[in-house]
This record gives structure tokens, sequence and C-alpha cells, in this order.
């Protein structure tokens, strides 16, 4: 086994290792390889000096890749995405790339690893707290399952980084939805407004219907300001919305959610290993 750091002509074995190695997982995720690059560059912003492969020969095995930046006021390295070919677990493929890896994160002052793990995934969860990773907290994870439609009379237009107000959320996004993270990318951005005043405003790749962000200004809710958003966020995507990564105790968004037709099909654990 070889574990070395990804290179950009390794791009091509990346992507048909990636597909391999989730088509068994419990979320089947079989992008194309323009929604796998959109996802590595756009959204992941990985960083090769902290992503690694393991190669037996000329063959990819698996894979760690991570993103870094500070989130919570702390150096951080995220994991956006761990997988091995079937054929070659339980062969500590992952620890070995961990055990690659974590030096090189070291020496560029990253103080911790974050990532997020489906709940019912008791294999993976096992091997994160083997390598030492202990749970922060759990997530639910939403799809809308029908078509949706607001009758507010709520004015939603196109917005841009300068007109979001992050202090609308209640909560901490996880890493890959964080306001940090967001400012990087060029995600789709719609307002809404009264009076000239932002409301409220929702984040999302239009191309997969990926909510990253959703908020109201708490004095303009259950006014139809989160329907309108929705209901106009659905119009530009692709596909079926989807919400990742709502902390668990967030009952008031879960409701909210529900309402609107979305339904909670996965949980997640956010895990973090200190280093």
């Amino acid at each position: 086994m070889e574990i070395r750091l990804l290179a950009k002509e390794d791009i091509d074995s990346l992507y048909r290792t990636f597909k391999a190695a989730f088509t068994d997982n419990e979320v089947v995720f079989q992008p194309s390889i323009e929604e796998f690059s959109h996802r590595l560059y756009k959204k992941l912003h990985f960083d090769r000096d902290i992503s690694a492969a393991s190669h037996d020969g000329d063959e990819m095995m698996g894979f760690i890749l991570h993103s870094s930046g500070i989130y919570q006021g702390i150096p951080t390295a995220y994991n956006g995405g761990t997988g091995v070919l079937p054929g070659f677990r339980n062969q500590k493929t992952a620890e070995r790339i961990y055990d690659f890896l974590i030096p090189r994160i070291q020496q560029k002052f990253l103080a911790r690893i974050l990532l997020e793990v489906v709940e019912t995934n008791k294999q993976a969860i096992s091997l994160y707290e083997k390598i030492g990773f202990s749970v922060r907290r759990k997530f639910r994870c939403y799809k809308l399952t029908g078509s949706f439609e607001s009758f507010a009379e709520v004015k939603v237009m196109e917005g841009s980084l300068e007109d979001v107000n992050f202090n609308f959320t209640d909560f901490e996004p996880s890493f890959i939805d964080s306001s940090e993270q967001l400012k990087r990318g060029s995600e789709k951005i719609l307002i809404s407004k009264k009076d000239k005043e932002v409301t409220g405003y929702v984040i999302f790749q239009s191309h997969l219907g990926r909510i990253s962000q959703l908020a109201v200004d708490r004095m303009h809710r259950q006014t139809g300001v989160g329907e309108a958003l929705l209901s106009k966020a659905q119009f530009f995507s692709q596909k079926p919305l989807s919400i990742m990564n709502i902390p668990e105790d967030e009952s008031g968004f879960d409701s909210f959610l529900k309402r609107c037709g979305f339904q909670n099909q996965v949980n997640q654990y956010e895990m973090e290993l200190i280093i």
C-alpha cells in the first residue's frame, strides 16, 4: 500500500474511486463528473496539502478529502469525504491515510478535524472513534418530497452576500455551510424584502437543490417569509430541495420544514478530533 497526497492529475481516478466506494452506502451518491468537480472545487474547496489517497499499484484503493478554515474561531480541518473500495475494506486503509495526514494537518497549525457520519453507519463511527474522534452534535437532514407553493405576499429577489445578515440564524451551521465557507463560493442567493429592509435569505446550489442556509429575521417570522424563499428556491432548482445538518434540538426549524413538506430522511453525527 502506497499513500500519497492527491495531485491534480488524480481527478479522474478519484472520481471513479468515489463512485465505487459509495455504491453500497446507505446514502447513495453517484454524481456526474461535473457535479463531483463542482463539489470538490466550489463547495468543499479541498486542500491537496492535506488530502491523500492509498494506492495498490496503479489502482486507487481509498481516499480522504480535507478542506480547512477558521470555524467557531478555531483553525479547523474538515473531512469532506472518506471512501474505500469494498474490496479493500477491513485493511485499516482509512487509519493508515490518517496516520499519513495528521502530521501534515498539524504542520498547517490546524487544531482539530471535523467530519459528519451517518448515524446508522456503525462501522464508520467505530473506525473514527478508534482514531480518536468523538461525537459533538447530532444533525438532521431533510428532503422535500413533493411540490411546494407559497401564496404569501412576500417580495423575493436575487441577492448577493452583501445583502445577507448571517445573524438571522439561530444555530451554528456545520463547517461546510458556515458563513466563512459560503463567502468563498458562488452559490445562488435569494433575499426577501419589506420596505427596502432584508427580512430573510436562502443560499443554495441550484443544480442540486441543496440549501446551505435558510434564515429569517426574528421580527418577520411566521409571516410567510420562509415559505416564500423556499418556493422561489424550488423554482430555480434543477432537483428537489434538500437541507443538511440541522441540529437535532432545533425543534422550531424542524416543525417549519415538515409543514413545508420536507421529511427527515437521514441523521448524522458531527465528530471532532483534537490534534
